[in-house]
Parts: structure tokens; sequence; C-alpha cells
């Protein structure tokens, strides 16, 4: 505090610790201390709270086939036998782990702190984009690469593997939190044991630096075949669905377009994802509803032709990194008709999710809402499975012999 401020608010503590003691001498000790609440029920109103939240609120009413009712009988007697916080807390994970993947997610509250206090769009890093896959070896897979970033200037690129960090190998434990040990202060070294799609494997050291999150629209035009390739980035920017029309318009106008391939495999929809305009662009009509307890509400689109996005034949790349909005498009459009899904399957992580506070400043999310189209197929569930199945995963292919893009271009002439 500065030394300015701090004389200032000294006399109104003096006057008010003056008054308290004055209140005190007159009305004399308090009878009765204040109460206090014991771990086992400090322990219980939360595991209540937990309970009746998921109990009223979460989408499937069947629980996924989990025992609900039984699992707070059996996690009562655990918290009348005695249990640390941490103890308890790693029960509260274990209850919840009961319901079908990604569906709920407890945080204790050092966990929600932190998280609250992270910002993802500036952060000090290396400037790549990251996901982790516990085959066949624990490992990094770098998505994408930052332009201009420290990864970038050290030779790192999309589909490298990252293997340890700073001489400590990568664990499944550790999954995606394994990005605070790539990330530090802004000037400091990491060292980073790479390996490329086809086996070379070399030690690589990145100085941090001060970075925005940011990835692009990547691709062009097959000019010989006619078709467009565009990669969609990890996470778009306001300017994704102009740059994509925009592209598509251009190519149109230079040559004849025979099929367009949209390449979604590191595609993750953030809190602003324009489904609904990238649906408009592709698609028409209604393609599926959202739903939960309550009822449900249609996906409807009017579709607008964009340099042949509603004509041209369109084959969709998929994987297992295809997550949120993003597999709601690629679902919508495979179940309607209009394009064909080629890849992997996808998570099917699309739900719908709202966040409560429990008693002790931990916070439970949970689904309330998921995606299903027309024929039935409820994402939540299933994810999206290829028409065509290419197993390759994006560690295994490189930027300039990608086998799954050959085979999606294969696709797209077959149909035109």
């Amino acid at each position: 505090m500065p030394e300015a401020a701090m004389k200032r608010s000294i006399f109104p503590f003096i006057l008010l610790s003056l008054i308290a003691s004055a209140c005190a001498r007159q009305a004399g000790p308090l009878a009765t201390p204040l109460p206090t609440i014991s771990p086992v029920d400090r322990q219980t109103r939360v595991l209540d709270t937990l309970w009746a939240t998921v109990n009223d609120q979460y989408l499937y009413p069947d629980f996924g086939g989990a025992d609900w009712e039984s699992l707070r009988g059996e996690y009562q007697t655990k918290i009348e036998g005695g249990l640390t916080a941490a103890q308890f807390e790693e029960a509260m994970s274990s209850m919840v782990s009961a319901l079908p993947d990604d569906s709920v997610v407890y945080q204790t509250r050092s966990e929600r702190i932190a998280l609250e206090l992270e910002n993802t769009a500036l952060y000090s890093g290396i400037g790549a984009y990251i996901t982790v896959r516990a085959e066949p070896k624990p490992h990094i897979v770098i998505m994408s690469i930052i332009e201009g970033s420290p990864a970038e200037a050290a030779g790192l690129q999309a589909h490298d593997s990252i293997y340890s960090v700073d001489g400590q190998p990568v664990t499944a434990e550790e999954g995606l939190d394994v990005v605070q040990r790539v990330r530090g202060e802004e000037g400091t070294a990491v060292r980073l044991d790479v390996q490329t799609p086809t086996g070379f494997r070399r030690t690589v050291e990145v100085t941090r630096a001060k970075l925005t999150a940011a990835d692009t629209l990547k691709g062009g035009l097959f000019t010989d075949s006619g078709v467009v390739f565009v990669r969609l980035p990890v996470t778009p920017d306001a300017t994704m669905i102009d740059q994509l029309g925009g592209a598509l318009a251009q190519f149109s106008q230079r040559a004849e377009l025979h099929g367009i391939i949209l390449d979604l495999r590191v595609a993750r929809s953030g809190g602003g994802w324009p489904l609904a305009e990238m649906l408009a662009m592709f698609g028409d009509g209604r393609l599926g509803e959202y739903y939960s307890r309550e009822g449900s509400q249609p996906l409807t689109v009017n579709g607008v032709d964009v340099g042949g996005s509603q004509t041209l034949p369109l084959t969709l790349i998929v994987g297992p990194d295809t997550e949120g909005s993003v597999e709601v498009f690629a679902a919508a459009l495979q179940d309607s008709g209009r394009a064909t899904v080629i890849g992997l399957p996808t998570p099917g992580r699309i739900f719908g999710y709202e966040t409560m506070p429990l008693p002790d400043g931990s916070r439970l999310t949970l689904a309330v809402s998921s995606f299903r189209t027309e024929t039935g197929n409820d994402l939540g569930e299933s994810g999206v499975a290829p028409d065509v199945r290419v197993d390759a995963d994006w560690d295994e292919v490189e930027p300039d012999n990608d086998p799954v893009i050959e085979r999606a271009l294969q696709i797209v002439l077959a149909t035109r």
C-alpha cells in the first residue's frame, strides 16, 4: 500500500477500534460463542448441494446408468467415517466420475481460483496450440503454431510431438495440465524433446515470450483439380466467416470449382464459434435440435450460397480434437446428406453446461443440454462417426504428406 494511502486509512481504523471497545465495555462479554461447524457437517452440506444439483438439473434423468441415489449414501458414510479436506475433495471427484465422461466436472476451491485468475488470451509461453495423447506413450501433440512466435523461430511445426519438458517426461496422469510446464516467465527457456511424424528426434530450446493466442485459416486451391481446401483454426476470431466466404468467392471467380474440403481436425469451439453462420453457408433447413430436461429447440438455418458453398461436393475431415460446436456442424451436414465426413471419430464434447457454486467455494459444472441430429444421433453419447475412417492421427501425418487430405480429395472428386 502506498504511504499516503496508509496514513489515510489509519484514523478510521483507530476510530472504529475505540467505538468497538466502548461498546464491548457497555454490553459486557458475549453470553454464548459463535457456533462452529464440524468438518462432517461442512462436508455434508457440500455433498447434499452437489447431489441435489445433479439430481434436479443433470441432462440425463437416468444418470447415464449410474445409481445416483445409492452414491449419496455411499459417500455420506465415507464422510461420517472421517475425511481430511484433501480426501473429501478426492471423494467428490470420484463421485461425479461415475457419470458419463465430460458431462460433470467438480473443481476444488483452489482449482476454481487458479482457473479464474488465468488469462487464456494473453500468456507467457512458446506460441503453440497443443493437445495430449496417452498412447502408445504419453506425449504432447502440436496442433498449430502461432505465426511469429518463439515456437516458430525454434523450428517447431504442427504435427510435431513433445515427449519431455525440461527433462521430465509427459505423463498420462497430468493430461493437459502439462501446458503449465511448457508455459513460464517471459524470457526464460524451456527444453523440449521433440519428434517429427517420421520419427526424427531432437532437443529444442525455446525462449518464452508474452503472447496473444491467435490462429488463422489455412489452405488454398488445388489448381489441377479445382478443389478448395481450408483448414479451420483451433480457435476462431471474429473474421473467420468473412475470410472463409471471401476465399470461396475469390476462388470461384478464378477457376471452375469442383469441390470443397474443410479440415476440422484441430478446430475447437470456444465461446464464439459461429455455428449458425457456418451451417447457413453450407446447409439449409432444419438440421437437428438441442434438448434438455425442459424441452427442445430446433436448429434451423436459411442457406446462403457463397461461391458454390451450397452446391459443390463437400468433404469434412474430423478427428479426436474436433470438439464442441464444430462437432455439431459436422454431424448436422453429415446427417442431412450435405457432406461426407472422413477421418477419425470425435469425442462428443458438445454439452451445454451450467456452473453452480458449492458451499465450500468449490464449483460444479454439469451438462444440462445436448444435441441430436434429425435421425436421432445424440452427439453427447456418440460423437461424430466418419463415413470413411482413415487411421492416421494428427501426429502421424506430415504437413506436406497427409494421406487423410489425399483421401478427402479422392472422395470429393468422385462425387462431383
